[in-house]
């Protein structure tokens, strides 16, 4: 059953669910309106997986780090000094959309694209340089706070993974397979916690570039597909990032593609800085 509040927030409206939790509208006696998530830690896995999430978010909220969405208020201290704790909960600024939601207003322009995903990678680049592999790149975990859509916020950090937790800690079990249908790396397809580095954001990211140009999922690695004739014809700066961007981080062997997120944005930005003048 959902609580009528949790922490000091008064629950309304029902914002969205997805795997790890479900996301409420929700109010403060002092007028403060915000989207909280909530998750029920009845099973241990869940309830490491939300500390973990906690930690990094609030890490990156703390130090302001651009594109990633701020967290408000937590309870990671009452879950992570009691074993009774029955569920956990973020808030965060409300947002009146996702990437998802406004996908169809991205099609085809090219420096529109460009603008948001620089926004989407800094993010991420944020995210590596604390150590944390978010490999749930997707466009439902994208969101804006306007309607202007000028400044992406990275979210859901949720099945993050962090580069120096010990073997023995880790949350993926070999075999298990985490991650969003469509834009996640091939090894995260195979499973395996070992598998797994920055590169897989690289690819992801690669796949959501492609959607939010095209509206469509790119099969695999068929990079020389991603874009139609006619579409080239129309617009041929989408062979430079065809050839400067997708086809050096939609690679299936990971030790082929880009390997940072800063490279990313820097030849992004390039491209994007090329296109305006």
């Amino acid at each position: 059953m959902v609580p009528k509040t949790v922490g000091p927030w008064k629950l309304g409206d029902r914002l969205g669910r997805g795997g790890q939790g479900s996301v409420y509208r929700a109010t403060r006696e002092e007028g403060t309106v915000a989207a909280v998530k909530i998750i029920g830690l009845s099973k241990p896995k869940r309830k490491a997986r939300f500390i973990q999430e906690l930690k990094i978010h609030v890490l990156l909220s703390e130090e302001r780090a651009a594109n990633v969405i701020t967290v408000l208020d937590h309870n990671l201290e009452e879950v992570s000094g009691s074993e009774n704790a029955i569920r956990g909960y973020i808030a965060m600024p409300v947002a009146v959309c996702s990437l998802e939601d406004r996908i169809s207003l991205y099609n085809l322009r090219i420096e529109f694209c460009l603008e948001t995903f620089v926004g989407i990678v800094t993010g991420i680049v944020a995210a590596h340089q604390h150590g944390a592999i978010h490999r749930d790149i997707k466009p439902a975990n994208v969101l804006f706070l306007d309607e202007s859509l000028k400044e992406p916020m990275l979210s859901d950090f949720g099945i993050c993974f962090l580069k120096e937790t010990a073997e023995s800690d880790r949350l993926t079990e070999h075999g298990e397979t985490v991650g969003a249908r469509f834009f996640m790396a091939p090894e995260q397809e195979r499973g395996g916690i070992t598998d797994v580095a920055e590169s897989a954001d690289i690819y992801a990211l690669g796949k959501l570039l492609h959607f939010m140009i095209t509206s469509r999922y790119l099969y695999r690695e068929e990079v020389i597909a991603a874009f139609q004739d006619d579409e080239i014809a129309r617009d041929e700066r989408l062979k430079s990032i065809r050839d400067n961007l997708l086809a050096r981080m939609i690679v299936e062997n990971r030790d082929k593609r880009i390997q940072s997120a800063s490279e990313v944005l820097e030849i992004a930005t390039k491209l994007l800085s090329d296109f305006r003048s």
